[in-house]
């Protein structure tokens, strides 16, 4: 099981290995869009594992984990 937030203790989310490859990998409506909130989460924690692995330029993730974050809290509106 990947922790989709491992710093929360109060509201966990895990997803299976398989699950989470399946959504990093969603991309219908560009990778930004998330249709769901573990989307949205594994999409993050893939761009940070990224990041934090040096894989990612500061500028870059700062850009795309902008993106993902705005992109997924407007699409209520």
């Amino acid at each position: 099981m990947i922790s989709l937030t491992p710093y929360s203790q109060e509201n966990p989310v895990e997803v299976s290995e398989e699950d989470y490859l399946d959504l990093v990998q969603m991309k219908e409506n560009g990778w930004s869009h998330c249709d769901s909130k573990e989307e949205c989460l594994a999409k993050l924690h893939y761009l940070r594992t990224g990041f934090s692995q040096g894989k990612i330029a500061k500028g870059d993730f700062s850009e795309r984990e902008k993106k993902l974050v705005v992109g997924y809290w407007n699409r209520g509106s």
